[in-house]
């Protein structure tokens, strides 16, 4: 900086020198004004050929060396060729991260999009082009909500956008459907960074194959068992009523008729769980169910499942109807109503409770004061047959599915299952339905 102020100084004392020298030799011919005059014009247009050769030399983009010249614009060619060099050494590297990136990322298995603030198109890879139909040449800068007309699509990033304007962070929720061309099913991420929006498509449609190759075992393999076990439960009851006064024979047949029994149970749960996984992909049934009229119910049959032995409160306020199946929501909530009492101890207390959270969302909650679960078994609970304790679990006649029936039926009316538990002083079940399954009148 210094430096610069010294050149400065030195073109205004030379300058002013020699205006001053112009002058005096003026009023020694005679005619100071017009020396000095000439003198300033010789100046003004020695600058101005200076600045035209700096806006030719700059007009090239290009690294040459910078025109020769003395003194202060000798300085400001060799400081503006060094920030050249600067800048271009910059962009060289920007422009290999940028070639790495675009690498990086061509070679990811996912369809990835990168969205400005108003859905327009700012790059995508090579996967977009398969999955989504989109072309290089002509789709960027468009608005991919133009460009994709599916409804489904469209109500996922409308959602998505809400969650984040309000909330502003990731929900991180994922929307499965099928691609344009219906030869692949996709799962969708949208992931929101600075002013921008990252969508991410993964095909998972071997995934879906083998989910749906799952489902259909289960499903087959339980049709077929429910007749042997009807068949073998009416042959235990029959041989029951003639070897009843055998204590032997009565003993052994009861503890058979318990197994069949619990077998049956399986299968009907399997089946259920089956029926629900199947429908999730279908439209909802739009009963509408009274909220009030439906936890008092649940209540007698809680009741009457205690036998005496629970203290059972319920109560139901805010919105007073839920959309969706009937059949299926009325067995969810039995099956965390039964699992309350299964584990709740004599004496214990049991609540049940429809209400709106502070997000006004609807909630259906059982609590208990039983014993809790450990916070490592928490997160496995909604597996199938996973047990926190497997003699207690086959004491109390539990099949291991009920919270998976849970998870499925909840997650199929748009809800969520929240699940808290301290041990040693009870557990909180609660199902959670967004305000578009929700009717006040």
């Amino acid at each position: 900086m210094s430096q610069d102020k010294d050149y400065i100084f030195n073109e205004i004392f030379w300058v002013s020198l020699g205006l001053v020298a112009l002058l005096l030799l003026g009023y020694a011919i005679g005619s100071p004004w017009f020396l000095f005059s000439m003198g300033l014009l010789i100046y003004i247009f020695w600058h101005l050929r200076q600045l035209t050769r700096m806006v030719q030399w700059l007009a090239k983009n290009e690294l040459d060396m910078p025109p020769d010249a003395s003194g202060f614009w000798g300085e400001i060619f060799r400081h503006l060729y060094r920030i050249q060099r600067h800048n271009r050494h910059r962009q060289e590297k920007l422009m290999v991260v940028l070639n790495r990136y675009k690498e990086s990322t061509e070679a990811m298995p996912d369809a990835t999009i990168i969205l400005g603030r108003n859905w327009e198109i700012e790059w995508f890879n090579s996967k977009c082009e398969s999955y989504f139909g989109l072309k290089k040449n002509q789709d960027v800068g468009q608005i991919l909500t133009n460009l994709m007309r599916s409804p489904v699509l469209l109500a996922f990033i409308e959602s998505q956008n809400q969650w984040h304007e309000k909330e502003g962070g990731d929900r991180q929720k994922a929307l499965e459907m099928l691609a344009p061309d219906g030869a692949r099913t996709l799962s969708i991420r949208l992931i929101p960074y600075g002013k921008k929006y990252l969508l991410i498509a993964r095909d998972i449609s071997s995934i879906q194959k083998l989910k749906t190759m799952r489902r259909d075992f289960v499903a087959n393999v339980s049709h077929e068992l429910r007749t042997p076990l009807t068949v073998i439960t009416g042959y235990l009851e029959t041989l029951d009523e003639h070897l009843r006064e055998e204590p032997m024979f009565h003993n052994s047949i009861k503890l058979m008729q318990q197994q069949s029994n619990r077998m049956c149970h399986i299968v009907q749960d399997l089946l259920l769980l089956s029926t629900i996984e199947s429908n999730e992909r279908q439209n909802l049934k739009t009963d509408y169910i009274d909220m009030s009229a439906l936890v008092m119910m649940l209540k007698k049959e809680a009741l009457a499942l205690s036998n005496g032995k629970h203290q059972i409160t319920a109560s139901a306020t805010g919105v007073k109807w839920l959309k969706g199946d009937s059949n299926e929501l009325q067995s969810a909530f039995s099956n965390l109503i039964s699992n309350a009492i299964r584990y709740t101890p004599v004496e214990g207390e049991i609540t049940i409770r429809w209400y709106m959270n502070d997000e006004q969302q609807g909630c259906f909650e059982v609590q208990d004061n039983g014993e809790g679960i450990a916070e490592e078994h928490i997160e496995r609970l909604t597996e199938r047959f996973y047990r926190v304790d497997v003699g207690r679990s086959r004491d109390t006649g539990g099949t291991g599915l009920g919270l998976a029936i849970v998870k499925h039926v909840v997650n199929h009316h748009y809800g969520k299952l929240t699940i808290l538990s301290t041990l040693g002083a009870g557990s909180s079940f609660c199902c959670e339905f967004p305000q578009k399954m929700l009717k006040s009148e």
